[in-house]
């Protein structure tokens, strides 16, 4: 028998009070009969105290009634077992550890690996763990699951030699994927075990919290109400941190000696304690001579451009070095030769490049050369049109009635992967668009346009039209068309219509024909049937087009850790032998039908090697890895994570330390009141109480009636 208030019986003391007053006489013992008191003194009765107690069963009762009091009110409990009742408290966390670019900062990754050890050190043998790193991307590196079957007397053992195999990357830092990722493992976790517990969830995020960190991720989660987040900040030695990437690296950046120049962007951190820094090209060969050096300055908190001249030979990969700041992670730039990629473009008519009312003329035109795209468009007319014209061509453009025999090699490029615009000038074209699709005959017929038309529906989520899904590109209404065809697409089987006249009738559709695509537009682009070649969407629609038939794979030199590359036809389609190599050597073979090298896990130079030939493609660390100052934590407050205070946070593992056997006292005493409140003990004490007591006022009145005669009374 325990009890919840001992104190209360305390008052079991009181059953002094009925013996004493058992002990007092209150009143004469019997009335005798006397014949005259007149002659008498009149004088007051005296009490005088007794020497032994009367009427025991009724004190009996009386002082039981007092001890049930006090023992009701000290609440009364029955342990049975106390491990079995006891309501258990322990915390499940999730330790997330930076593993980004910025925590190569000099003595930060050996303070991260110190703060996820004292983090694990500090778990009971009952709290359940989740170890994580992060950085673009989040990895488990020990799951709740795994933490449970361990040895508790290793688990911290085991789970820190993992850490400390750990090294910080290259990539970015993405914290609100990171949180989520933890958030939803804690919510995931689900414990069968028989006992009641009280689970704390605590997220521990050990980083530098630099401000380039992505948080888009927390934007639309709700946070757990009942999960907490603990920083644990890792600081760098030095405060100043400067980066260099070259912006602009073009010909006609020309110096007053007409020497080739570079525009380069420095930026300084918020807290640098230097605004001085030099900046030299490095040749990718380390015996090389360096370049000359050029001092620049950078405040601290801003942008600096400066323009310093190219390299010699811009036809190799070179190096911008920055040098002067604490930090030299993110101090080197690559810079890869830039190329012009050729595309071949087969225009199918017989229309005149010189003449202005033509297809032809204003195709020419949209084709123009520029620095990163050297179109190379060849007319021919239909019946000269050849299987040779058509292999080596990336995009195909048809503005005329194409003969059966044509027809037939058009399907087999189409059916290659190849991408085919086909204006319909005519009605006739129809019969081309059918024998593509491989139907017998669609209808179609000249639209009577009263006025012209325009267009109304877009569908913007092709790929195809996505880039003018912004509302400052996506204004079609301007163009005007004269003329177009009304086609019935109902008896093509899987045509996508793209746009459609304001009549309803489709502009644009696609249909998939093998692993191509015959893209349609029901009327031309020459002056007499529309004004699309005169309006601004006509060359971005045509280069969109190239993009979407996977013509300008390829064509950018510059890439940052992380992101995928495309690969170009020529690559992807080639011999199985096509690899591509590495900054520190190691060569990834590509597979035939890859489409995409997403292995830009280091910075550098990345080699393309094939026997069709060779191309180099730098990869950089991005600029928002390079901004390392500190980020407030009401940042984080503010898109709605609950963050426990450093301060609150240190505050709490020290008194945690301190008072574990108070903590340990008042979980007991919680779990007393618990189980007192699911017995209810006092209410049976009660119950007897009001049985003794009625006892008691029977046997009292019993013994205090009035007696019908008196000893000694005469009659």
């Amino acid at each position: 028998m325990s009890f919840l208030y001992p104190l209360f019986l305390a008052g079991i003391t009181a059953i002094g009070i009925p013996i004493i007053l058992h002990l007092i006489r209150h009143q004469t013992r019997k009335r005798v009969t006397f014949s005259s008191l007149m002659f008498l003194r009149t004088t007051m009765p005296r009490f005088k105290s007794r020497s032994r107690l009367e009427n025991l069963l009724l004190l009996i009762l009386r002082c039981i009634i007092v001890c049930l009091l006090a023992f009701a009110f000290a609440r009364p409990l029955l342990p049975r077992n106390i491990q079995q009742d006891q309501i258990a408290r322990v915390q499940r966390i999730t330790l997330l550890i930076d593993t980004s670019a910025s925590m190569r900062r000099a003595g930060m990754w050996n303070q991260a690996v110190n703060e996820a050890r004292s983090v694990l050190e500090n778990l009971s043998p009952a709290d359940r763990a989740c170890v994580m790193s992060f950085d673009q991307g989040t990895k488990t590196l020990t799951g709740f699951e795994e933490w449970a079957a361990m040895d508790p007397a290793r688990r911290v053992s085991i789970v820190t030699e993992q850490i400390s195999r750990l090294e910080p990357g290259w990539a970015l830092t993405d914290v609100g994927n990171a949180l989520v990722t933890a958030a939803e493992a804690i919510e995931n976790d689900e414990v069968g075990e028989g006992q009641q517990q009280i689970w704390t969830h605590e997220i521990v995020l050990v980083s530098d919290l630099q401000r380039g960190s992505s948080f888009e991720a927390l934007h639309s989660y709700e946070w757990p109400e009942h999960t907490e987040l603990a920083v644990r900040l890792t600081h760098a030695r030095g405060t100043t941190n400067a980066t260099a990437h070259v912006v602009t690296q073009r010909d006609d950046l020309l110096g007053p000696d007409g020497q080739n120049l570079s525009h380069v962007r420095i930026t300084n951190s918020a807290n640098a304690s230097s605004e001085s820094f030099n900046l030299h090209w490095a040749d990718t060969d380390p015996t090389a001579p360096s370049g000359q050096t050029i001092e620049v300055y950078a405040p601290a908190g801003h942008r600096s451009a400066v323009r310093i001249p190219a390299p010699a030979d811009e036809s190799v990969g070179h190096k911008l070095v920055l040098t002067g700041d604490d930090h030299d992670f993110d101090n080197t730039f690559y810079v890869a030769p830039h190329t012009a990629q050729k595309v071949n473009i087969l225009y199918i008519g017989d229309d005149d490049r010189n003449d202005p009312q033509g297809m032809l003329y204003f195709a020419r035109r949209a084709f123009g050369a520029t620095g990163a795209v050297e179109p190379n468009l060849v007319a021919r007319p239909p019946g000269v049109t050849t299987e040779q014209d058509t292999a080596g061509a990336h995009l195909i453009i048809a503005a005329d009635t194409i003969e059966p025999e044509l027809c037939v090699v058009l399907r087999q490029y189409l059916e290659s992967g190849g991408i085919l615009l086909l204006a319909m000038n005519a009605p006739d074209a129809a019969a081309s668009i059918a024998y593509l699709a491989g139907i017998e005959a669609i209808e179609s017929e000249e639209a009577d346009v009263d006025g012209y038309a325009m267009l109304s529906q877009i569908d913007f989520e092709h790929p195809l039209l996505a880039p003018f899904s912004e509302p400052r590109f996506g204004d079609f209404t301007q163009i005007h068309f004269w003329k177009y065809r009304r086609t019935n697409i109902s008896d093509l089987p899987g045509a996508r219509v793209l746009a459609s006249f304001d009549s309803g009738d489709p502009a644009w559709f696609e249909l998939k024909v093998g692993d191509g695509s015959l893209l349609v537009l029901t009327c031309g682009w020459h002056p007499s049937d529309s004004q699309l070649a005169l309006s601004s969407k006509f060359v971005p629609l045509l280069y969109s087009i190239l993009e979407y038939g996977g013509a300008l794979l390829g064509q950018q030199s510059q890439y940052f850790v992380g992101e995928p590359v495309p690969l170009w036809p020529s690559t992807s389609s080639g011999p199985a032998q096509a690899q591509i190599r590495a900054p520190d050597g190691t060569v990834v073979p590509l597979d035939g039908s890859q489409r995409t090298f997403t292995q830009t896990n280091l910075p550098g130079f990345y080699t393309v090697e094939s026997p069709v030939g060779g191309r180099l493609f730098a990869v950089n660390l991005s600029p928002k890895e390079c901004q390392t100052a500190v980020m407030p934590i009401e940042d984080l407050e503010n898109l709605g994570v609950s963050v426990k205070q450093p301060s609150v946070a240190a505050a709490e593992r020290t008194q945690m330390l301190q008072n574990s056997r108070v903590d340990q006292q008042a979980r007991h005493r919680g779990d007393f009141a618990a189980l007192e409140s699911e017995q209810k003990l006092w209410r049976w004490v009660f119950v007897f109480l009001l049985a003794v007591s009625l006892v008691e006022m029977g046997l009292a009145g019993w013994l205090t009636r009035t007696p019908s005669t008196y000893e000694g009374e005469r009659i």
